[in-house]
Formats: structure tokens, C-alpha cells, sequence
């Protein structure tokens, strides 16, 4: 391990864009990516109240589906690295009764907003000499889609952006993985499963070490992967 790693500043000098930040995950890992030194710029649809922003989080509004506004982002901020945390879920619902909307929504929100955003990421760290871009695809891109079909797609979507980006930016030093988590243990997601054995599932903290791990040079050697994160779910 490098000495800035040691020293628990692995990302110290570094400026990270996290995208979806003000979320309970995006709260995790914007605490992380500070705590390890790097200058946070945390995006999302809207800028948080004041009560609700976090000391020494710099704040943008952004939508992930409109170009214009995630290039100008990108063009204003000296990215070092970005952490999309973007996506949508979606109730079971099988393919004999599926919703084209709800497949179309889960599109948009979970491919479209990191395709975006990768699209405009890549050539702002390229000229930086490279850096990473992390995604959150899902557990379900894994399954066979069963009564899932439309998130199950979406992130699956996510795995194979993942794989484009990271070969076409490999010449360029930029590196591009996802994490894929099961059930992120939340107050939402306890009260949609009542009685579950919460301690299995992945905390944001955990969730956010990793991504803090994939941003720094620990994790120079990896691009276009897709990490399962299950906890023990």
C-alpha cells in the first residue's frame, strides 16, 4: 500500500463528482470520500436545504438526463474521479402484466442517466490524464429476470456499459467498474421487509468503502468490472 493509504488520506488532492449524493447511500459515501481527503462535489436534481447539507460538500444541481447540463458539469468541475449513484427501483412485476412505462422509466433512470454521464466523464478525466468512473448496477443483472424483468435490464444494461467504457478508455487511463449490491440496508428498505435479518444485508458504510477503494490508485489495475457486494443476503 502507498503511504497516502496508510496514512488514511488515499484520496487527498483528488476532487470526486458524486453524482445521486444526497441520497442515504449518497450521505455514506460522500462522508468516505471526505474522510479519505478528497474534495467532494456532490450532484443531484436539486440542491439539498442547508439543514441537510453535509460540512465540506460542495453542492450542484444536475439533471442526469439532460446532456447539456451534465457536460456543463463536467466542463466546471476539474474531476478527478466520479461515483454515479443514479438508479430507480421497481416492484416485482411479470412480464404477462408489465408496464411498458415502468420498463421505459427504468431505462432512463438506471442506463440512460450512466450512459450520460459516462459520456461526458470520460473525456474530461482522459485530459486529466485519466481517473475512475464508478457505477451501481444491481444484483438483479445477475438473476435470469424473472418477474424483474424491467430493472433487471436496466442494470444489466449498466454491466455492459461498463465493459464498453472500459475498453475504449483503457488507452486513456480511464478505469470504469460498477458495484452490484442485493438489498441495501435502509430505513425504506426495513420497512418494506419487516422481520428480515437486516444484519445480512450490506450497510451504506460498507457499500461506501468499496467505492472509496475503486476511486484510489489501490485500485489502479481494475476496469470493466462488476463487483458483487451481497453481503451475506
Amino acid at each position: 500500500m502507498t503511504e497516502r493509504a496508510l496514512s488514511g488520506q488515499a484520496l487527498s488532492g483528488r476532487t470526486i463528482v458524486v453524482l445521486g449524493a444526497t441520497g442515504g447511500l449518497g450521505r455514506a459515501v460522500t462522508e468516505r470520500l471526505r474522510a479519505d481527503g478528497a474534495s467532494v462535489l456532490a450532484a443531484d436534481i436539486k440542491i439539498p436545504a442547508a439543514a441537510d447539507r453535509q460540512d465540506q460538500v460542495s453542492y450542484i444541481a444536475v439533471d442526469a438526463l439532460d446532456e447539456s447540463r451534465v457536460s456543463a458539469a463536467f466542463a466546471a468541475a476539474p474531476a478527478d474521479g466520479v461515483v454515479n449513484l443514479i438508479g430507480a427501483y421497481t416492484p416485482p412485476q411479470a412480464l404477462s402484466s408489465l408496464d411498458i412505462g415502468v420498463l421505459r422509466q427504468q431505462l432512463e433512470l438506471n442506463l440512460v442517466t450512466a450512459t450520460i454521464i459516462t459520456k461526458y466523464a470520460m473525456p474530461v478525466l482522459a485530459a486529466r490524464g485519466g481517473g475512475p468512473i464508478v457505477h451501481v448496477s444491481s444484483r438483479v443483472a445477475a438473476g435470469d429476470g424473472a418477474n424483474n424483468f424491467a430493472q433487471s435490464v436496466s442494470k444489466l444494461g449498466v454491466v455492459r456499459l461498463v465493459q464498453a467504457a472500459a475498453a475504449e478508455g483503457r488507452g486513456d487511463g480511464v478505469r470504469v467498474n460498477c458495484i452490484m449490491p442485493s438489498i441495501i440496508d435502509s430505513p425504506a428498505a426495513r420497512a418494506a421487509h419487516p422481520g428480515a435479518a437486516y444484519d445480512r444485508w450490506p450497510k451504506p458504510s460498507e457499500l461506501a468503502a468499496v467505492l472509496a477503494f475503486l476511486v484510489s490508485d489501490e485500485a489502479i489495475l481494475i476496469s470493466g468490472a462488476a463487483i458483487p457486494v451481497y453481503g451475506r443476503v
